[in-house]
């Protein structure tokens, strides 16, 4: 640590607390620190660039909990933590928390010797956003001797404590630190200039390694904590963002999107799907199109290879606005809008056919701004089509069909999987599950087949199928199905929430376990809405 200053408060005042200040400098001096600002009155501690900041927190122990209140600065990025089992303050575990500028929070874990930092697991993204001025609460834990486990969680002010904690890492080197150390709320600032770090509420207690098993490791850290960067990776599925591609500044999506590439290092993000209902009714709104194709384009930037999925609204089969008379565009059946017949024909205006309409979309997503394209069951369409990537040196196959595919798409779909015995494949339609988490048995009323038929002749029969995906109907729920030993999860998403709502699903693959974490994030939020896991057996 570059430069410290230990803060200590005294009830003494005058020629009292400046003698014990000026004891204090000389021993910084003579210690080869900087001296950083601290003001009593304000518990301030001012960054400045290429040093660090610390701040006494307690006496010394060996197994503690510590924690502290900070205030997110104007300027960044910086990260805050605290130093347990510090001999100095160039030396310990830091526990710590990072604020990028997007508001993006993320835990980590490193060790301290003469200066030198080494990683501890890798930074787990946490389920918040804390943008400027917000406050944030950081408690964290060193346990242990043989094995040193440190924990760690956070919150915004305001927002319930989590019940478990968030992040963890072990420390079983010859070089761990298994001596008794002094705490310091430690803090660096990587902006160009000096920034001032407000803080509060500073302690630290004795605890114990049994309570800290009993408070737990939540999901997300278990896969962070497990995974330690080699056995996991994760994939990102957007829900139906039909009502954001209205919203003419773009914000939800745009914000996703970004949010997404952003974190890709912090999730090992190695896909990106969406399951369809991409636009409102873009095929008579090119605006809506465009908003979307512009989002989507944040992950091509970044790297991030994605598939979309043709939902209803990306169809012909939607785009009137329900009103008896009017050719007014909506989120209606278009068959039904006056214009359709002097548009295209009366012959034409029927929903099953106007379903299978998807020149708009296809112009504005054509299968070469997918990524890792294998095939297609119709020349030059995204309406059905298969891709591929790798992960921890394991195959997967993404495979893309229409809503309520025609029974020609569903007999190329069992033959795609059926060639494909070493992939583990993904399955995304638009309608799959019900809002109650069944498997739906209807066609929708103007689809060829239904979910269960897809089912019964590929989902059920093949042992490679791990995962179906979809949105459309219902909020976010899941399911499992098992046939001859072979575990499909299905995953349902669809939140129509508005401009201040962009849910996003991660779902974290342990490929040596088979562990798969879904957890719902909602970027503009900063916030998460729910956490679960299940297993698959991964092909390797």
């Amino acid at each position: 640590m570059t430069g410290a200053l230990i803060e200590r408060r005294s009830a003494a005042r005058g020629g009292a607390a400046r003698a014990l200040l000026c004891g204090l400098l000389v021993t910084f001096l003579a210690l080869g620190f900087v001296p950083v600002e601290v003001t009593a009155a304000s518990r301030t501690l001012t960054l400045t660039p290429g040093s660090d900041a610390g701040v006494s927190v307690g006496k010394k122990r060996l197994t503690s909990i510590a924690a502290a209140t900070v205030t997110v600065p104007a300027s960044g990025p910086v990260e805050v933590g605290l130093q347990l089992r510090a001999s100095g303050p160039n030396s310990g575990y830091r526990a710590l928390i990072s604020f990028a500028a997007d508001g993006t929070v993320s835990g980590a874990f490193r060790k301290v010797d003469g200066g030198t930092e080494t990683a501890l697991g890798t930074p787990t993204v946490l389920a918040f956003q804390a943008r400027a001025r917000a406050r944030v609460h950081l408690e964290a834990a060193v346990v242990g001797t043989r094995v040193v486990k440190l924990y760690l969680r956070a919150w915004l002010h305001g927002q319930p404590k989590p019940s478990m904690w968030l992040a963890s890492a072990g420390d079983a080197s010859d070089a761990r630190l298994t001596s008794a150390g002094s705490t310091y709320l430690w803090a660096r600032s990587g902006a160009p200039g000096p920034v001032r770090l407000a803080y509060e509420k500073t302690t630290s207690k004795p605890f114990s390694a049994a309570r800290a098993l009993k408070i737990g490791l939540g999901d997300a850290g278990r896969a962070a904590a497990a995974g330690g960067g080699q056995d996991t990776f994760s994939i990102a599925v957007i829900p139906d963002t039909q009502a954001e591609t209205n919203n003419v500044a773009n914000t939800p999506f745009l914000n996703r999107t970004r949010w997404l590439a952003t974190n890709r290092a912090a999730f090992d993000l190695r896909y990106v799907l969406h399951t369809g209902d991409v636009t409102n009714w873009g095929w008579l709104d090119p605006g809506q199109l465009s908003r979307a194709r512009a989002a989507m384009n944040v992950l091509t930037a970044a790297g991030l290879p994605f598939a979309v999925t043709v939902g209803n609204h990306d169809t012909a089969a939607v785009g009137w606005n329900g009103v008896r008379g009017s050719t007014g565009y909506g989120g209606s059946a278009y068959m039904y809008n006056p214009e359709c017949k002097r548009r295209l024909g009366a012959a034409a205006c029927k929903s099953w056919l106007l379903v299978r309409r998807t020149e708009a979309f296809n112009r504005t997503f054509p299968l070469s701004a997918m990524g890792g394209v294998g095939g297609q069951f119709a020349a030059g369409l995204t309406d059905n089509y298969w891709t591929t990537f790798r992960a921890n040196d394991t195959d997967w196959l993404v495979l893309t069909l229409e809503l309520w595919p025609r029974t020609g798409v569903v007999d190329w779909a069992r033959d795609v999987v059926a060639s494909h015995p070493g992939h583990n494949v993904i399955i995304q339609t638009h309608n799959y599950l019900t809002g109650a988490g069944r498997i739906a048995a209807s066609n929708g009323g103007y689809g060829a087949t239904s979910p269960r038929y897809l089912y019964d002749k590929v989902v059920s029969r093949y042992g490679n199928v791990k995962l179906v995906l979809s949105g459309h109907t219902g909020g976010f729920t899941s399911r499992t199905d098992t046939n001859a030993g072979n575990t499909v999860i299905s995953y349902l998403g669809n939140d129509l929430g508005g401009p201040s709502h962009n849910p996003v699903r991660v779902l974290t693959i342990n490929t040596s376990t088979g562990d798969v974490t879904s957890t719902v994030y909602d970027p503009i939020r900063h916030g998460t809405a729910g956490t679960s896991t299940n297993a698959i057996a991964v092909i390797r």
